[in-house]
């Protein structure tokens, strides 16, 4: 289990490291079975550059953003633990071949909107991206950026929320429901019994990364995807992926 003082989804992902074979610092020719974060380390870390280098095939020279990668990555996730992030598993287990099918379908049928790299401005606050569900599957929209640096801060253990930049989105549905993103319960509870409490839906001004999930989508129709963002926006713009 990892926490951040502010409480934040952490760690972001988990990998397998239980009983891989990789190539061993023993000879070019040798190979060694391994555990622990001497496994897990390097099999996320390969796994998101082999989805680079699959971006990079898909659409000709161009290079992934690396909050896309990382949107990617939680988006095609397997939750583990309790539903929705938990400070055991962050957003659940890599799945480096779900995140290579989402990047591949988006460049087969890019009018499907699988991917949407956009931005906000003072001047442009909402986005929105809408679809029609196909009546079958769950609905989940995974929001990621990369946030500008906060101050630097010498306080122990602080509670106050570091995100520069609060951007938020939400799932509206056909029937008018908003629906909102995962949120840890215990933001501002702080008590021990809540930190393995199970994640609830709300507005989220800890993370820079937002997910909303509907299971069981209570309605057909075209739903809609809105990013917008509260307060001010440092730099005077914030680029998204989603």
């Amino acid at each position: 289990t990892r926490r951040s003082s502010d409480l934040r989804v952490k760690p972001d992902l988990v990998a397998n490291g239980y009983y891989l074979k990789s190539a061993s610092y023993a000879g070019d020719d040798q190979y060694s079975t391994m555990y622990g974060t001497s496994m897990a380390t390097p099999n996320a870390a390969g796994t998101a550059q082999q989805l680079v280098h699959w971006f990079h095939i898909l659409f000709t020279n161009q290079t992934l953003r690396a909050a896309t990668l990382k949107a990617a990555l939680i988006h095609t996730a397997d939750d583990k633990g309790t539903a929705g992030p938990d400070y055991q598993y962050g957003w659940g287990l890599l799945n480096g071949k779900a995140a290579a099918d989402l990047l591949a379908a988006y460049r087969t049928n890019a009018g499907t909107r699988r991917v949407v790299e956009d931005r906000l401005t003072a001047s442009r606050s909402s986005r929105d991206v809408a679809f029609t569900w196909d009546g079958v599957s769950p609905i989940r929209a995974t929001l990621c950026w990369t946030d500008p640096a906060g101050a630097a801060t010498t306080a122990h253990d602080s509670r106050t929320p570091r995100l520069v930049n609060n951007l938020d989105l939400r799932l509206l549905g056909p029937d008018g429901a908003v629906h909102q993103p995962w949120v840890m319960p215990f933001v501002g509870d702080w008590s021990a019994a809540a930190f393995g409490a199970a994640a609830t839906f709300g507005s989220n001004t800890t993370d820079n990364v937002e997910q909303v999930l509907l299971a069981a989508p209570p309605a057909f129709g075209v739903y809609t995807a809105r990013v917008t963002f509260a307060g001010t926006l440092a730099n005077g713009e914030q680029p998204f992926s989603l």
